[in-house]
């Protein structure tokens, strides 16, 4: 019998959304950090995007509720920031047992309510369910609605082979410090990437699963290419080396590609208006890997006993 974790998440998804239907309005689907929808607007697409919390997963008991509530909703909010896109609307569904304190499932939703107060979103319904007490688990599922200008969305496919590449923040050691509870999702730098004129990136996406993960996906979007890692240029956090930014994940940063004659231009813009936060060249976009990578999050993935 073949298992889940014999093929991976990857392989799983591809799988999966074989041969679903597209209508026409879908100008992406399955793939991509968010769905991209045609609607009547001439100038603008909506963005759809789904994500989930599982306690024990991705939080545990012992976990502030505030922060799982924002990170609840700033997961999806970091996808919408990778398309280049704004946040409208969010819906909530909460599966939790029955006998779950209170206090706690409070708690996640003012940590929901504040980060859509903080970036203009509106939690406009969603549902609940109750969950069997021996499970003791719970999660919550956010989706979360948005828009982004045509001719500005920017996608993870359309990087092209010479392009370097580059991230914003550091990486490495978010699970075990906690800072992917209480990240700042990259709302504002996306959509300043995505209406950069004359060094807009060819592609980006967002890194939550580890570079080791999320580049290869870029890659292979932009149609099966490779790339080539400059090790001591990776912008790790103190106390994390190359390995950890490359293999932790939950760093919520973006990652980009960009032709290399744009390079000093968006550099030096970028330095101006968002002094506070590093965006860094990392490497480039090659015919075929010349770095391999090892490590980042994969759902299905079953460590060896």
């Amino acid at each position: 019998m073949e298992r889940l974790s014999d093929i991976g998440e990857d392989a799983l998804i591809d799988r999966l959304v074989a041969g679903l239907p597209l209508g026409p309005d879908v100008v992406a689907g399955p793939g991509d950090d968010c769905a991209v929808i045609a609607t009547h607007d001439p100038d603008r697409w909506e963005l759809l995007k789904t994500d989930c919390l599982v306690e024990g997963v991705h939080f545990t008991t012992d976990t502030e509720p505030e922060k799982v509530g924002w990170k609840a909703l700033c997961r999806s909010l970091s996808d919408i920031a990778a398309m280049g896109g704004d946040p409208r609307s969010a819906l909530v569904t909460l599966a939790v047992p029955a006998r779950r304190d209170l206090a706690t499932v409070e708690g996640w939703y003012r940590g929901l309510r504040r980060a859509a107060e903080r970036f203009g979103v509106s939690i406009v319904g969603g549902e609940t369910s109750s969950l069997p007490d021996q499970l003791d688990t719970a999660f919550l599922s956010v989706t979360v609605t948005g828009t982004v200008w045509r001719e500005r969305c920017l996608f993870r496919s359309g990087a092209r082979n010479g392009d370097l590449i580059a991230v914003t923040g550091r990486l490495g050691g978010s699970f075990a410090s906690g800072r992917h509870l209480d990240f700042v999702p990259r709302l504002r730098e996306g959509a300043w990437l995505a209406n950069a004129d004359g060094f807009r990136p060819t592609a980006m996406m967002d890194l939550s699963d580890g570079l080791a993960k999320d580049l290869p996906r870029l890659a292979k979007a932009s149609g099966d290419l490779g790339w080539r890692l400059d090790l001591d240029a990776l912008p790790c956090h103190p106390g994390c080396d190359a390995a950890q930014a490359i293999g932790d994940g939950e760093d919520y940063e973006l990652l980009m590609t960009l032709p290399p004659q744009f390079a000093e231009n968006l550099l030096t813009a970028w330095e101006t208006d968002f002094p506070d936060t590093s965006l860094t060249l990392i490497g480039e976009i090659t015919p075929d890997i010349q770095t391999p990578l090892t490590g980042g999050w994969d759902h299905f993935k079953i460590d060896p006993a």
